[in-house]
């Protein structure tokens, strides 16, 4: 069944329900309304609770309370109900007598989080109760309770049901990757979308081109390898009070081509009302290497055997003279200091709210010379012009330095890894008391010179500002006509700088002495979206409609240049001062433009069905006219709502269903065919790149159905969620060989298919919950299958799979998981190969979490938070290479010698 037959299935809802908001609303008639006015309070502690909701049952008036947590509202004629509620409370409805002028309200504290309201990225939101997708929260307390905060996406690790998340190095700053409910993507885009504020904010990682010193992406090996730092970490958690993780199509096809990897919802602290409040605070800490690996203890003979008669007469020196050396510690045993000084400042008055931020983190490495500093400011800021009217306003500045050390592969000995799996504990490379270094006897370099001498420094300025604006075109009792708008601007230029002196003992090995590289990165995203939200509230029967109907417009514009210069003149590291400069730049623009409707019809909390539709249209695109469609729809039953329900144990029992379709945008200059400059007979000129474009190349597609239930128990201290979905992602973006006789190599097709199937489940309880303890316990299970079901290309090494099959590699192929790892093994011992097959896999066989969070007394917090991954396989090429340089720690307890 392909889009538009699934979207014809959708339409005659969306257009039933439309008619229901707009061919049946009748504004009635003036009646004569009373004044109610009271006071809204903790009920733990009877502080007030400013910024309260109170709203009138079943119709769109409402109001907040003030500072005081003071209200008045005007109660129509007829309506006798108030509803109460605010963040972290439960939610109230009081009965308002005919000749009562004031209801003083104590609303309960909801740990858990059951009434609280989830950002879905448009212009309403929906109580949790009434989510028909899986959509996992993590507030201010939770991102920061239990690990290390250095990272948005780092900090979520084992807190996000269907999450792998793992990090690029362990470098500080380093990058992580975040995969949400399987693979999505076999060549595409693979990053969540990630929105802060109403922001569509960049997650790239910026290669620093050191690649032309390590030459790790020779031999057809992945080019990007240089551990790049994702964008996201630009983001300090300190100003982050909640995130949203839209895990799927399901749930995040309002993004449309987007958000095929699923969406990433962050939304920043705001002001309250009342007298300025100051927070300050400040953390600090250390780095130290957890484990070593451990080097091989050397005899006479050994070390002769392993590096000849040189690795003799060193052991020998070593035993009788100098000692033997750990160079794991030399390396990597610096203990680093961690600290983080964070203020900020909010308060303001009913009207003008604001919010003021301000951090310095400084972090060492476990590696001398490498650290990561940050220093960022936050300016939020709400105005409230009238009962009609508001805006919004953020900006955010970020600058950071980042000095990183030379880790990761490389083909040239040079990066701090190989060169230790080719360094013996006996020989003395350290620095001499003349200043000098020894060069290294049995490696193309010296990393202790290396580390101390080399440069490769990262530096970045990064603003990113919003404005949203609300405006209410009708407001009655009935109904409410709102129209929003909001734009946001990420630009940040980013530079490295890496500096490889002459005297470095690999550097003259390309008879072109000291090398410089700079390397520069401009990025503008932007983006505009404006929407109409028409909210309808019927009273019998108790019917809430809500449509909106919005437009996107966003673009990028990136463009990197990177220098390398050799043969440096000594002492000089300016491009200018070599003997030979390259260059190269990337210029990448995309243009998107969008429409989306979706309606959602709620019947007193007890039933809530939703419809919607996504058009994208892109410059990536063949057909850059095009819209293509991904719709969405969901149902929630919420069982224990009905008046037939007799358990008073159960506080919800609510069954759900969801489906949606989401994309994902073709790689830029997939549809052209490109030129490359070349150079013939001493003059410049051009050849036709060997890939040929496909201007019919089309975003590729996901597909997913999910359904589950939630129960809720013993007045909400026991609450299980369980989820089940699958996932097929077709017109996958493949690479396959064409004809010589066509010119080309290579092209980009739509084709193949892949698909996922995962269950996801919470359960979290309240051991303890009164005036001096809170106790709240949350175990998380989770796991994912994933198979490619249709290949129409030979199967291949997917992108950063290894290094071939006589080293593993991760490679797609028919039938088998997309994460397999394959290599050439010897099964049956004879010392000769027997084929390729299949090693292990990447993908874990299921993720399991066991958190707990204890509050003492309201102030004292404690909490712990348990991860635990059965199965994922890595590619381990250190391994490797230690055991085949003879260093490795027990190479000696093999009794075969391999």
């Amino acid at each position: 069944m392909d889009a538009r037959h699934r979207f014809s299935l959708i339409l005659p809802l969306l257009a039933a329900l439309f008619l229901l908001t707009h061919g049946l609303v009748l504004v009635p008639p003036v009646q004569a309304q009373k004044m109610v006015e009271g006071v809204v309070t903790d009920a733990e502690d009877g502080k007030v609770i400013p910024g309260a909701n109170v709203q009138v049952k079943n119709t769109t008036v409402g109001t907040t309370t003030d500072p005081n947590g003071e209200y008045e509202i005007q109660m129509p004629a007829g309506r006798d109900v108030l509803v109460f509620s605010f963040v972290g409370y439960q939610e109230r409805e009081v009965q308002v007598p005919d000749d009562e002028a004031r209801i003083d309200v104590a609303l309960p504290r909801d740990v858990v989080g059951m009434d609280e309201v989830v950002v879905t990225g448009l212009g309403s939101e929906v109580k949790r109760e009434n989510l028909a997708n899986a959509v996992t929260s993590v507030d201010a307390a939770g991102l920061e309770g239990t690990t290390d905060v250095e990272s948005i996406d780092g900090a979520l690790s084992g807190k996000v049901p269907g999450a792998q998340i793992s990090s690029y190095s362990g470098a500080p700053g380093g990058g992580v990757n975040v995969r949400l409910r399987g693979v999505s993507t076999i060549n595409g885009n693979a990053q969540p979308l990630y929105i802060v504020d109403g922001i569509i904010v960049s997650n790239a990682a910026v290669p620093t081109n050191v690649n032309a010193v390590t030459q790790a992406a020779s031999g057809g090996s992945r080019a990007n390898q240089d551990n790049p730092v994702n964008r996201i970490a630009d983001l300090n958690p300190k100003d982050i009070q909640s995130i949203e993780i839209l895990k799927g199509p399901s749930a995040a096809a309002i993004y449309g081509a987007r958000a095929s990897n699923g969406v990433v919802l962050i939304e920043t602290k705001k002001g309250e009302a009342g007298e300025t409040r100051v927070d300050f605070s400040q953390t600090l800490g250390i780095t130290t290497i957890r484990k070593k690996l451990g080097m091989r203890d050397f005899t006479a003979e050994t070390a002769e055997a392993a590096f000849g008669e040189r690795g003799r007469q060193e052991f020998l020196e070593a035993q009788n003279e100098r000692g033997f050396i750990d160079y794991e510690e030399e390396l990597f045993g610096q203990e680093g200091i961690l600290s983080t000084t964070s203020i900020s400042a909010s308060g303001g008055s009913q009207d003008t709210r604001f919010y003021l931020s301000g951090t310095w983190q400084d972090d060492e490495g476990i590696i001398r010379r490498t650290g990561f500093e940050r220093r960022s400011a936050r300016l939020n800021v709400d105005h409230t012009f009238n009962e009609r009217s508001s805006i919004t306003g953020t900006v955010n500045y970020v600058n950071s330095k980042t000095r990183r050390g030379l880790t990761g592969n490389d083909n040239s000995g040079t990066t701090f890894g190989v060169s230790l799996t080719q360094t013996p504990n006996f020989i003395d490379i350290r620095q001499r008391e003349d200043g000098t270094y020894p060069e290294h006897p049995f490696n193309a370099s010296n990393p202790l010179q290396t580390r101390d001498l080399f440069t490769n420094e990262e530096t970045l300025n990064r603003v990113v500002s919003g404005v949203n604006f609300n405006y209410d075109l009708l407001s009655t009792e009935a109904q409410r006509l709102r129209f929003v708008g909001e734009g946001g601007v990420d630009f940040f230029q980013f530079e490295n700088v890496g500096l490889f002196p002459r005297r470095l003992q690999f550097e003259p090995n390309d008879d072109q002495p000291g090398t410089s590289i700079l390397g520069e990165t401009n990025s503008l995203f932007t983006n505009f979206r404006t929407l109409l939200v028409h909210e309808y509230a019927f009273d019998d029967p108790a019917l809430d409609l809500t449509t909106q109907v919005g437009f996107t417009a966003s673009d990028s514009d990136v463009n990197s240049t990177n220098f390398v210069a050799r043969d440096l003149i000594p002492g000089q590291q300016n491009l200018d001062q070599a003997a030979s400069l390259s260059s190269t730049q990337e210029r990448t623009f995309q243009n998107d433009r969008s429409f989306f409707v979706q309606e959602e019809a709620n019947y007193d909390d007890k039933v809530i069905l939703t419809a919607g539709v996504r058009g994208d249209r892109s410059s990536l695109n063949g057909d850059i006219d095009k819209f293509f469609l991904f719709p969405k729809s969901s149902l929630a039953v919420r069982l224990a709502n009905f008046d037939f329900w007799a358990y008073d144990a159960v506080d919800q029992f609510k069954l759900r269903f969801a489906f949606g379709e989401t994309g994902n945008t073709t790689n830029f200059g997939t549809k052209f065919t490109s030129f490359e400059a070349t150079n013939v007979g001493g003059q410049a000129g051009t050849l036709v790149d060997r890939q040929r474009g496909d201007d019919s190349i089309e975003p590729e597609r996901q597909s997913e159905i999910e359904t589950g239930f939630d129960l809720a128990l013993f007045n909400r201290r026991a609450n299980l969620s369980f989820t089940v979905y699958r996932k097929a992602i077709t017109d996958q973006l493949l690479r396959r060989e064409v004809p010589s006789s066509t010119g080309f190599q290579l092209e980009t097709i739509n084709a193949g298919k892949l698909v996922n199937r995962g269950l996801e489940t919470s359960l979290t309880v309240l051991p303890v919950s009164n005036n001096t303890v809170e106790w709240e316990s949350t175990v998380n299970f989770w796991t994912n299958d994933a198979e490619v079901r249709e290949l129409p290309v030979p199967s291949f090494r997917a992108v950063g799979g290894g290094f071939g099959a006589t080293l593993g590699e991760v490679r797609i192929q028919e039938g088998r998981s997309p994460t397999q790892i394959v290599g050439i093994d010897d099964r049956d011992g004879d010392g000769s190969s027997d084929g390729v097959f299949q090693l292990g896999d990447t993908s874990p066989e299921f993720q399991m979490s066991f958190s707990n969070d204890v509050t003492l007394f309201d102030g004292l917090s404690a909490s712990f938070l348990a991860h635990w991954k059965k199965g994922g396989d890595n590619l381990n090429l250190s391994e490797l290479l230690f055991d085949l340089n003879r260093t490795s720690f027990d190479f000696d307890e093999d009794d075969d010698g391999d």
